[in-house]
């Protein structure tokens, strides 16, 4: 293929999405795109380098030619290639596939044409996760993969895996590692030639900037779009994080002249926190044993600062188990654990809120499947109780889970 041909045809994909899709300008201009035919379609590596197959890339019409290079820039300004090296490759690239896509998708951005069916879209993922489109939207491309990776052990999805990988004809490899010689057909901008993968994934995070501000300012930024930057812009720290300074500012410290302050010898010190954290724990059939391990330890972790109520449930809401010290989770915890039936959360919000006490802390430890999550009932049992505890946490390592007045975080195994 004609480079200069390629070349224009590129300012051509630029200009209309100067007139569409402004968003993708900056990260189009700023990007090293290479001609090469060691791959056989398209992809981005982990530098950042957009690589197409020319063979390959004659053989598609304009429409989806611009399909292609926004569909790889956005890769890049997501931070994808940056992001996956702690997953499975594979899962990764297929999860972030199709949030892409759907975003895609969901701008209906006129002119822009793709093989409905072979792309991957949240409509793909919920087959093989089991969870609908309005939670895969409210999940991170991590928080997906994860999932994935969690239930991958089966024959039936391992399965379902490879038959969708087999369709994409190589186009769903496009998150490549490595470097790749050919002909350099754009240089991109020297501030992306970091060495590092921590030092692109920085660069590319201002680009991404960049080009929402870009975006903004054209008023042309699909919501689609928007739900995407947001996994890239908005920082969430660990959950480990958000639970430890949440049950912090809950205790209520007790202060006394008989022990010294550490910063003023005039003022008294801290003489102890006084505190309990009801620990909800879901032993529903879905919760496997190791999870059930991950839960415990946040409670036996949390039970050397305060008072510990575990309450295991699944339909119905278990007995208040106790325990005041670490060395009692294992003892008077563990070994009384029940549950194996479904998944209803109401029983137990409404137990717990007749025996807790104003500012105590509550962290319900699920996989997110709960059956009766949206009913209005439960609810506005979860809003009684967040009115009435000082801190409120939803830790769930599946389905993402939702309720007023509570803290939502990912746990990941």
């Amino acid at each position: 293929m004609n480079i200069d041909n390629l070349k224009s045809e590129l300012l051509d994909i630029r200009i209309f999405c100067g007139r569409h899709f402004p968003f993708i300008i900056i990260p189009l201009s700023y990007a090293r795109i290479i001609i090469s035919k060691q791959i056989p379609t398209v992809g981005v590596n982990q530098k950042g380098h957009i690589i197409i197959n020319p063979t390959w890339w004659s053989t598609l019409n304009t429409e989806f030619k611009r399909f292609v290079i926004v569909h790889e820039c956005l890769h890049n300004v997501l931070c994808h290639p940056f992001r996956a090296h702690q997953f499975n490759p594979q899962l990764y690239n297929i999860c972030s596939d199709g949030k892409v896509n759907y975003a895609i998708v969901e701008a209906n951005i006129q002119g822009i044409t793709y093989h409905n069916n072979d792309l991957i879209t949240l409509n793909s993922l919920t087959i093989l996760t089991k969870l609908h489109i309005a939670d895969l939207q409210k999940m991170s491309t991590e928080e997906i993969t994860k999932t994935l990776e969690n239930n991958q052990d089966t024959n039936r999805q391992k399965n379902s895996l490879n038959n969708l990988h087999q369709t994409l004809d190589g186009f769903g490899d496009d998150l490549l590692r490595g470097d790749f010689e050919g002909e350099i057909l754009q240089e991109g901008e020297p501030i992306l030639n970091s060495s590092s993968v921590e030092g692109l994934e920085v660069a590319w995070r201002g680009v991404c900037e960049k080009a929402k501000t870009f975006a903004k300012q054209a008023g042309v930024l699909p919501a689609s779009f928007e739900r995407l930057i947001c996994e890239v812009l908005e920082v969430k720290p660990p959950w480990q994080t958000v639970l430890r300074f949440g049950l912090q500012g809950s205790f209520v410290c007790d202060s006394s002249f008989a022990y010294p302050n550490r910063r003023n010898t005039d003022l008294p010190g801290q003489a102890g926190c006084l505190g309990t954290v009801w620990c909800l724990v879901d032993t529903s059939g879905s919760i496997k044993q190791d999870l059930l391990k991950v839960f415990l330890g946040i409670a036996k972790h949390e039970a050397r600062q305060a008072s510990l109520r575990v309450v295991a449930w699944d339909t119905n809401a278990y007995e208040v188990l106790r325990a005041e010290r670490p060395c009692e989770v294992a003892r008077k915890i563990v070994s009384k654990m029940k549950g194996g039936g479904g998944t209803i959360c109401l029983p137990v919000l409404q137990k717990v809120y007749k025996l807790m006490s104003p500012n105590d802390a509550i962290i319900v430890l699920t996989d997110g499947d709960i059956y009766d999550v949206e009913k209005e009932e439960t609810k506005d049992q979860f809003h009684k109780i967040a009115n009435k505890a000082r801190f409120c946490l939803i830790g769930y390592t599946h389905k993402p889970v939702h309720a007023p007045g509570f803290k939502s975080v990912f746990i990941k195994l």
